[in-house]
């Protein structure tokens, strides 16, 4: 059994999106579907999530990643946000401005003292894989 609720994890992230700082990136996401182990989150793309060229910032992709694989960790029997360790993301194509896109974490292996992720961006029209993303956690004891 996980520890949060579906809805813990939107109130989680209305929190985040609601303190002053850079969690309030956050507030355009919104929590479509969880299971143990996987979060789907959907986001239009604004004009605070773009680049010079009007397209999904690098910088924002890499916090989706980091946030809704986290996300998924703690929508475990576990239940640990941990450490970041490391993180890469393959950039594949663009969502523009206007665009819907889907963000999906899956937790792939949790060890005793590491978690990993990949994460999926995909446009939510087209299909279209925008990026994807590998984390890994250190979750502690």
């Amino acid at each position: 059994m996980c520890p949060l609720s579906i809805n813990n994890l939107r109130q989680l992230f209305r929190a985040m999106s609601e303190r002053n700082g850079f969690d309030t990136i956050m507030r355009k996401v919104n929590i479509i579907s969880a299971s143990p182990g996987k979060i789907v989150c959907e986001m239009k793309v604004e004009e605070e999530h773009t680049n010079v060229n009007g397209t999904l910032h690098g910088g924002m992709t890499a916090s989706l990643v980091d946030v809704v694989s986290t996300a998924a960790l703690l929508y475990t029997e576990r239940g640990s946000a941990g450490v970041s360790v490391d993180m890469n993301i393959t950039y594949m194509n663009a969502a523009k401005l206007g665009e819907s896109i889907l963000i999906t974490a899956q937790i792939l292996k949790q060890g005793r003292s590491l978690g990993f992720a990949t994460v999926d961006l995909i446009n939510k029209d087209t299909g279209k894989i925008i990026a994807q993303g590998r984390h890994t956690k250190h979750l502690g004891n």
